[in-house]
């Protein structure tokens, strides 16, 4: 719904009359102007409104869709990931995505959207190209530039740390956190964000390199002041455990990591329970760096 038809929404749930919209204040046919499509509304207007009937901003924006064309196309993205022998739904991202790849220039939303697919479908469909060096390198350089990032650059970050340098992820990094403005971004910005940093101590768990993965995992613990997102939390405090297991060999870390495990399962999210377990095994197991490190898996599902 768009704001106009989730205004319609409420008042029609909330058995108001057009009049009781707006204060007694107000000229009595604003309201209807607006709703009528006759006149455009102002950003005042709205906030009058949703004062008027006691509306919270963020729930009244909850019903509202801004971007429909990309809320669909994560939808799908997840679909295709789930069921990829489907060949409709296949032949439906692939067609999207041809349509990228044959734009010269991208905006910002299209290039995440592009590097997505790419990130993750190359592995499962042999119509998806891999992510090219040229590719990430030109990323990372217009990455560097910005001194504000916006949710489609943590996007792509988080879809490009395997293919950055220990260099480049150390300098957008820094860049990148603390987030700016935290207090006054979405939750699923800060999702992602907090996603390029489990990514890469997950990668550093696979390279070997426990010197680097506690470095992020200490910059990690500082983020989230707010503690809104315990998902987050719970994917940091399980990393944290699986590297002291494997420094130190002490039983009770395994026990923490397996108590992460259980959680998942007992909250029914049994594919990321198992790609969990999978992950310790090889982990725990695997004695040859170069091999560890191949098989690191690109998580459709690896959000925070």
């Amino acid at each position: 719904m768009n704001i106009i038809e989730t205004l319609r929404f409420f008042r029609l749930k909330l058995k108001l009359t057009q009049r009781e919209m707006m204060s007694e204040y107000t000229d009595p046919s604003t309201y209807s102007k607006i709703e009528s499509g006759k006149r455009s509304l102002k950003v005042n207007e709205l906030e009058e409104i949703l004062g008027q009937i006691s509306i919270n901003a963020d729930e009244f924006f909850s019903f509202t869709t801004f971007d429909k064309e990309q809320q669909d196309f994560r939808e799908f993205f997840y679909y295709c990931g789930a069921h990829l022998e489907n060949k409709t739904t296949k032949q439906k991202l692939l067609t999207y995505f041809y349509s990228l790849n044959d734009k010269r220039e991208k905006n910002l939303r299209e290039l995440s959207n592009y590097i997505a697919i790419k990130n993750f479908f190359h592995a499962h469909w042999k119509e998806v190209e891999p992510i090219k060096s040229e590719e990430v390198n030109d990323i990372f350089e217009e990455l560097l530039k910005k001194s504000f990032y916006l949710q489609y650059d943590y996007v792509i970050t988080a879809n490009l740390t395997r293919f950055f340098s220990a260099k480049q992820a150390d300098l957008l990094v820094a860049r990148m956190f603390p987030i700016k403005y935290e207090e006054q971004r979405d939750f699923t910005t800060k999702k992602f964000a907090y996603n390029i940093l489990i990514n890469l101590i997950s990668l550093k768990l696979y390279a070997k390199d426990y010197i680097g993965a506690e470095k992020y995992i200490r910059l990690a613990k500082k983020q989230d002041k707010q503690s809104e997102n315990y998902s987050f939390k719970l994917n940091l405090q399980y990393l944290s455990n699986l590297l002291n297991y494997i420094r130190e060999g002490e039983p009770f870390y395994m026990e923490r990591v397996y108590d992460f495990i259980h959680l998942l399962e007992n909250t029914g999210d049994t594919l990321q329970a198992a790609q969990v377990k999978k992950e310790v095994k090889i982990l725990t197991h695997e004695k040859d760096g170069e091999k560890l490190l191949s098989s690191y898996s690109v998580g459709l599902l690896k959000e925070t």
